[in-house]
């Protein structure tokens, strides 16, 4: 009997160790605290390294992070004697918590930063703690063309219904997203708009003067100005809302509440569009080319039979007589986050 429990102790043993070795050559093949992978980085257009102040900066490369990545940390700063510096972080979203990706960003550069030689870093963070970084030296050009209009995209609270959204609210913590254009409508700075597709976002026109000051309250002073106005979200061939089997498409609503003069706005039809509000919908997921145009009626009462229905008619020009007092042409990718 006692012979028994000793060869079974033995089997048991010999069992034990083999399956231990297995899998400590299994941790060994994937060391836990590998430093996070960058392959080649591309930092700017066809890896130029350059970039003109008031635009983006394209930003592309693989990242292979076995311990999941944390976050990625951008800063450049001036060379030399220059105290000027800007950074951004990438703590949530579709770069994090993933082992492979590959990063593919345009990186607004500030319109007010001096032309001259910086020095670039990229770093990503893994969950483990270690870090990698890759420097390159970067050059910044000055500005040439002066901001005349901007888009800013917030993240709201709401929901989706038909054609307009209910329970529109402000969220917390929401860092907006601007595409800035010069006096042609040309995207200068952010002109790839990256949209969570499901997401609600409120959108504010900014036109600007020679002197940056906020002008674009002149369309909406008062009633009677209003009504020669309205705004369109032209291009993409969107799936609207109300012909989306899922109830999962666009939907653009012109939503201000008040005139320049106090008195309130009556009605979807009286709304003009310096504050919109817009989501994609999963039915239009991708890339869109899209112009947002803020367009002059002939006739002051064609507004009335806009409807909420026509604002990415591609006849707007020939159903609605006018003439576009705005046109703002940017790229819209509707991306939804990866696990």
């Amino acid at each position: 009997m006692k012979i028994r429990n000793i060869r079974f102790f033995v089997l048991l043993s010999t069992i034990l160790l083999g399956f231990l070795s297995s899998c400590k050559k299994d941790n060994d093949d994937i060391p836990s605290l590998a430093k996070p992978q960058i392959g080649t980085l591309e930092i700017g257009s066809g890896n130029n390294k350059t970039v003109t102040a008031g635009t983006d900066l394209h930003l592309e490369g693989d990242i292979v992070a076995e311990a999941l990545i944390a976050k990625i940390d951008i800063e450049i700063h001036q060379e030399g004697n220059g105290q000027y510096k800007f950074s951004k972080s990438y703590t949530e979203g579709k770069y994090i918590d993933v082992k492979n990706t590959t990063f593919h960003e345009h990186v607004d550069i500030p319109a007010d930063a001096p032309a001259g030689d910086y020095h670039f870093h990229f770093t990503v963070t893994d969950r483990a703690g270690n870090a990698t970084t890759v420097e390159s030296p970067l050059t910044i050009q000055a500005s040439v063309a002066k901001v005349a209009y901007k888009l800013t995209f917030t993240e709201v609270d709401g929901e989706a219904h038909g054609d307009h959204f209910h329970d529109l609210a402000d969220k917390a913590k929401v860092e907006p997203i601007t595409v800035s254009f010069d006096e042609q409508g040309k995207a200068l700075a952010g002109s790839h708009a990256h949209l969570h597709p499901e997401s609600i976002y409120k959108i504010e026109l900014k036109q600007f003067d020679a002197s940056s000051k906020e002008i674009q309250g002149q369309y909406i002073i008062n009633k009677a100005t209003a009504d020669s106005y309205k705004a369109f979200l032209t291009g993409g061939s969107f799936v609207l809302n109300t012909n989306s089997s899922s109830g999962s498409g666009a939907i653009f609503q012109t939503k201000e509440t008040n005139y320049g003069d106090g008195t309130v706005v009556n009605g979807a039809l009286e709304t003009t569009g310096i504050i919109s509000y817009f989501t994609a919908g999963k039915d239009n997921e991708g890339e869109k080319e899209v112009t947002y145009v803020l367009r002059k009626f002939n006739n002051a009462t064609t507004k009335a039979t806009v409807t909420r229905a026509d604002w990415n008619r591609s006849d707007y020009e020939t159903k609605f007589a006018g003439q576009d007092i705005i046109k703002l042409s940017f790229e819209l990718h509707a991306e939804a986050e990866e696990d």
